[in-house]
Protein backbone atom coordinates (compact mmCIF):
# COMPACT_ATOMS: atom_id res chain seq x y z
CA UNK A 1 0.00 0.00 0.00
CA UNK A 2 0.98 3.50 -1.09
CA UNK A 3 0.69 6.28 1.17
CA UNK A 4 0.69 10.21 -0.21
CA UNK A 5 1.53 13.31 2.21
CA UNK A 6 -0.33 16.33 0.25
CA UNK A 7 -0.09 20.11 1.75
CA UNK A 8 -2.88 22.00 1.29
CA UNK A 9 -2.66 25.75 2.36
CA UNK A 10 -5.75 27.43 2.56
CA UNK A 11 -5.74 31.33 1.81
CA UNK A 12 -8.34 33.45 3.18
CA UNK A 13 -9.06 37.68 2.56
CA UNK A 14 -7.96 37.70 5.95
CA UNK A 15 -4.50 35.81 5.86
CA UNK A 16 -1.65 38.23 6.44
CA UNK A 17 1.76 37.52 3.90
CA UNK A 18 3.25 37.03 6.48
CA UNK A 19 1.42 34.29 8.19
CA UNK A 20 0.92 32.63 4.56
CA UNK A 21 4.40 32.64 5.03
CA UNK A 22 4.31 30.50 8.13
CA UNK A 23 1.59 28.87 7.06
CA UNK A 24 3.74 27.70 3.85
CA UNK A 25 6.83 26.98 5.76
CA UNK A 26 5.26 24.41 8.34
CA UNK A 27 3.93 22.23 5.13
CA UNK A 28 7.35 22.51 3.08
CA UNK A 29 6.40 24.64 0.61
CA UNK A 30 8.97 27.45 -0.25
CA UNK A 31 7.29 31.08 -1.05
CA UNK A 32 10.40 33.19 -1.67
CA UNK A 33 9.89 35.83 -3.85
CA UNK A 34 13.72 36.72 -5.58
CA UNK A 35 14.34 40.16 -6.76
CA UNK A 36 14.46 40.44 -10.13
CA UNK A 37 17.88 42.28 -11.73
CA UNK A 38 17.95 46.23 -13.32
CA UNK A 39 18.05 44.97 -17.13
CA UNK A 40 21.38 45.03 -18.66
CA UNK A 41 20.92 44.61 -21.81
CA UNK A 42 19.73 46.93 -24.73
CA UNK A 43 16.70 47.33 -27.10
CA UNK A 44 17.12 47.37 -30.73
CA UNK A 45 14.60 49.49 -32.73
CA UNK A 46 13.22 49.74 -36.12
CA UNK A 47 11.05 51.89 -37.38
CA UNK A 48 8.67 51.93 -40.25
CA UNK A 49 7.73 55.33 -41.64
CA UNK A 50 5.30 53.84 -44.31
CA UNK A 51 2.03 55.53 -42.64
CA UNK A 52 1.10 59.29 -42.94
CA UNK A 53 1.71 61.09 -39.63
CA UNK A 54 2.46 57.86 -37.80
CA UNK A 55 5.58 55.86 -36.96
CA UNK A 56 5.47 52.21 -35.83
CA UNK A 57 8.30 51.32 -33.49
CA UNK A 58 9.17 48.07 -33.29
CA UNK A 59 11.84 46.78 -30.81
CA UNK A 60 13.55 43.33 -29.37
CA UNK A 61 16.42 42.79 -27.13
CA UNK A 62 20.22 43.25 -28.76
CA UNK A 63 21.07 39.30 -27.31
CA UNK A 64 17.84 37.79 -28.85
CA UNK A 65 16.93 39.97 -32.41
CA UNK A 66 15.01 37.06 -33.65
CA UNK A 67 12.44 37.00 -30.68
CA UNK A 68 9.97 39.30 -29.59
CA UNK A 69 10.59 38.52 -26.13
CA UNK A 70 11.92 41.32 -23.46
CA UNK A 71 14.93 40.03 -21.41
CA UNK A 72 13.84 38.63 -17.87
CA UNK A 73 12.85 40.53 -15.29
CA UNK A 74 11.98 43.37 -18.10
CA UNK A 75 8.30 44.40 -18.19
CA UNK A 76 8.77 46.97 -20.61
CA UNK A 77 10.47 49.33 -22.82
CA UNK A 78 10.73 52.83 -22.27
CA UNK A 79 10.60 54.95 -25.32
CA UNK A 80 11.48 58.71 -25.86
CA UNK A 81 12.07 60.77 -28.41
CA UNK A 82 13.06 63.80 -29.87
CA UNK A 83 11.67 66.05 -32.81
CA UNK A 84 14.07 68.20 -34.17
CA UNK A 85 16.64 68.29 -37.50
CA UNK A 86 19.40 67.03 -35.03
CA UNK A 87 20.00 63.67 -32.35
CA UNK A 88 20.11 64.20 -29.30
CA UNK A 89 23.55 64.57 -27.18
CA UNK A 90 21.53 62.39 -24.07
CA UNK A 91 18.55 61.63 -23.21
CA UNK A 92 17.86 65.24 -21.54
CA UNK A 93 16.83 66.34 -24.45
CA UNK A 94 14.08 63.71 -25.09
CA UNK A 95 10.28 63.38 -24.09
CA UNK A 96 9.13 60.71 -22.73
CA UNK A 97 6.64 58.88 -24.76
CA UNK A 98 5.68 55.61 -23.45
CA UNK A 99 6.12 52.56 -21.46
CA UNK A 100 5.30 49.62 -23.83
CA UNK A 101 4.84 46.17 -22.79
CA UNK A 102 4.95 44.20 -26.29
CA UNK A 103 6.52 45.38 -29.23
CA UNK A 104 5.40 47.50 -31.45
CA UNK A 105 3.79 50.95 -30.37
CA UNK A 106 2.37 53.43 -32.40
CA UNK A 107 3.52 57.16 -32.21
CA UNK A 108 1.02 59.15 -33.75
CA UNK A 109 1.75 62.95 -35.24
CA UNK A 110 0.53 66.09 -35.88
CA UNK A 111 0.18 67.42 -39.37
CA UNK A 112 2.73 70.18 -37.93
CA UNK A 113 5.43 67.86 -37.69
CA UNK A 114 5.43 66.32 -41.17
CA UNK A 115 8.64 66.37 -42.65
CA UNK A 116 10.12 66.69 -39.37
CA UNK A 117 12.75 63.85 -38.01
CA UNK A 118 12.10 61.72 -34.91
CA UNK A 119 15.10 60.51 -32.82
CA UNK A 120 13.91 57.93 -30.55
CA UNK A 121 15.91 56.34 -28.23
CA UNK A 122 14.81 52.78 -25.83
CA UNK A 123 16.18 50.86 -22.68
CA UNK A 124 14.55 48.12 -20.53
CA UNK A 125 12.84 48.42 -17.23
CA UNK A 126 11.30 46.20 -14.79
CA UNK A 127 8.68 46.06 -12.09
CA UNK A 128 10.59 48.23 -9.37
CA UNK A 129 11.39 50.98 -11.97
CA UNK A 130 15.22 50.06 -11.99
CA UNK A 131 16.67 50.93 -15.97
CA UNK A 132 18.62 49.49 -18.27
CA UNK A 133 21.14 50.80 -20.56
CA UNK A 134 20.38 53.40 -23.37
CA UNK A 135 19.55 51.68 -26.86
CA UNK A 136 21.33 53.56 -29.97
CA UNK A 137 19.58 56.41 -31.26
CA UNK A 138 16.96 55.83 -33.98
CA UNK A 139 16.28 58.38 -36.18
CA UNK A 140 13.34 58.85 -39.09
CA UNK A 141 11.43 61.20 -40.64
CA UNK A 142 7.65 61.94 -40.18
CA UNK A 143 6.30 61.90 -43.41
CA UNK A 144 3.54 64.54 -43.99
Amino acid sequence: MTHCRYWIVPATATMTTAKARMTAAKAGIGLARTATAAPTTRPVATVDTSQRLRHVISFVDEQTPGSRAKPAGAMGCEIWVKVGPTPPVDASECRYLATDTATPYTAEYDGEDGGKIAHYMLRWTNTRGERGPWSQTVSATITG
